[in-house]
């Protein structure tokens, strides 16, 4: 582990970027990475952190920062790897990081178990009940939930996700993957089916990433209709982007919901609103009435319709 600090010139609140070398240690790529160091001022006295993978070191100078950082990034290196993701449960300020390992996704706890699992949703599961097991998270169905963010391989500071994609079957397992736009904001990219998939951003991402997910999780077996796989959450930047690329096919009623619907090639989809997150929600179909069916199925699974 190589850990020195460069001074960054001009600017009093990241006076210093910490360039951090883990090639001995970690398998993966990157292995180099650019991480800005923060003066924190608490009247007059000043001093100096740094974040990793969302966990904090904190020291009183900047040179003291260095052995901090180093044994913080120690304890995350796992199986020879720095975590992909972590997920966060807000409320109590908890952080767990999450591994990508062969083909399984794993998450750990401190001094606690470890859950294993090809999917990421099932690891979500796992962890979420033993988090309210042990009264992390609260009463389950209440309380603290948790949150998924993504790493920025280049200065190893957590992304928001951009939209996910999700398959929710009765008597399948789920399938449930973040996506996240690249530091670079050319390209955006998701971990399926064993590797990081990505694909341009070029107005379509959204549409070309889901197939091609799809295409790669039905030759895996772990999909069998490709119109279960759909978008979840979608940020308004992205869908405002994507509706230019799409033909308007007018208004579906659903569960006396009005939603709109529109088509791309040979592909239907219907948009659904979630104001309460300024997010939308994508379903895919092969038609006007598969969409219907879908949307009323996954609407009832929510509880935000009633079978007929």
């Amino acid at each position: 582990m190589k850990i020195s600090l460069e001074r960054n010139a001009g600017n009093e609140l990241v006076p210093y970027v910490a360039h951090i070398d883990s090639s001995d240690l970690t398998i993966h790529k990157p292995s180099q990475f650019k991480v800005p160091v923060q003066a924190i001022y608490t009247g007059t006295t000043k001093s100096f952190q740094a974040e990793v993978c969302g966990f904090l070191a904190k020291a009183n100078t900047a040179d003291g920062l260095i052995p901090r950082l180093e044994n913080l990034l120690y304890q995350l290196i796992n199986v020879a790897r720095l975590p992909r993701h972590v997920f966060v449960a807000r409320r109590a300020k908890k952080i767990y990081p999450v591994y990508t390992i062969g083909h399984e996704v794993m998450a750990t706890t401190p001094g606690g178990p470890v859950f294993r699992h090809v999917e990421l949703a099932k690891v979500r599961e796992y962890l979420t009940d033993y988090l309210h097991e042990t009264n992390v998270l609260g009463e389950k169905g209440l309380s603290d939930k948790l949150h998924v963010r993504g790493l920025d391989m280049e200065t190893l500071g957590l992304l928001r996700p951009i939209f996910y994609l999700k398959k929710r079957v009765s008597g399948e397992t789920d399938f449930w993957s973040p996506v996240f736009e690249s530091p670079a904001g050319k390209t955006v990219y998701t971990y399926a089916v064993n590797a990081q998939r990505e694909v341009t951003l070029n107005g379509r991402e959204v549409l070309v990433l889901r197939d091609l997910v799809a295409e790669l999780l039905k030759t895996d077996g772990r999909l069998h209709d490709r119109y279960d796989l759909r978008a979840d959450r979608l940020m308004p930047t992205y869908w405002d982007r994507l509706k230019r690329e799409l033909k308007p096919e007018g208004q579906l009623t659903v569960s006396g919901q009005l939603v709109d619907v529109y088509s791309a090639g040979n592909v239907w989809l219907a948009l659904e609103p979630r104001p309460d997150e300024a997010r939308y929600g994508l379903f895919f179909g092969a038609n006007s009435d598969d969409l219907r069916g879908r949307m009323t199925r996954d609407f009832i699974r929510r509880g935000l319709a009633v079978p007929a």
